[in-house]
């Protein structure tokens, strides 16, 4: 029983840490967010199921959860076969290729990220996230703010300049 406990927690602790780098790769190819819940789904399911059969799991899990992506990807896009937005399977592959190689880049962007939001203040960097949430607008954000939508734009748009910069010289770390 503990090996399995072992073995579970394994899985958790290695999904959890590569699992936007997962989404990423299948993102590329089923861009609509439910759609991409459904395939995440299936393809956690398969993973845990087979993970005892991965022989080195801290390199391999990422390549190896991928390939069950593929897979699942191609399986989900025959099921929406009749659906009249369908990318061509070589699409899919190329897509996904790409993906894959720019999940590392990707990963250096966010980690820059992360380091440059941290470095602003709490009040500037609240107005960033706050700015940026999908249930705001500009328009209402001045409005909470005594503002104008003009002045909060120029105010954002030198945030965004500072955190561009930022980004650019911690992308390296």
């Amino acid at each position: 029983m503990a090996e399995t406990d072992d073995s579970n927690e394994a899985f958790v602790r290695l999904l959890a840490k590569h699992d936007p780098t997962i989404r990423s790769y299948i993102r590329a190819s089923i861009p609509n967010s439910s759609d991409l819940a459904e395939v995440m789904q299936q393809v956690c399911i398969i993973a845990w199921k087979k993970f005892s059969t991965l022989d080195d799991p801290e390199n391999a899990f990422v390549k190896w959860t991928c390939a069950i992506a593929r897979y699942e990807i191609l399986k989900f896009r025959r099921g929406k076969a009749r659906d009249r937005l369908v990318l061509d399977d070589d699409i899919i592959d190329k897509l996904a290729e790409e993906g894959i190689e720019e999940s590392s880049s990707r990963q250096h962007w966010l980690k820059a990220l992360d380091i440059c939001l941290a470095k602003f203040p709490e009040s500037r960097r609240d107005l960033l996230l706050k700015a940026y949430h999908p249930d705001t607008t500009i328009k209402e954000l001045a409005s909470n703010m005594n503002k104008k939508p003009n002045a909060l734009y120029q105010i954002l748009s030198r945030l965004r300049l500072s955190l561009v910069n930022c980004i650019e010289q911690n992308k390296a770390f």
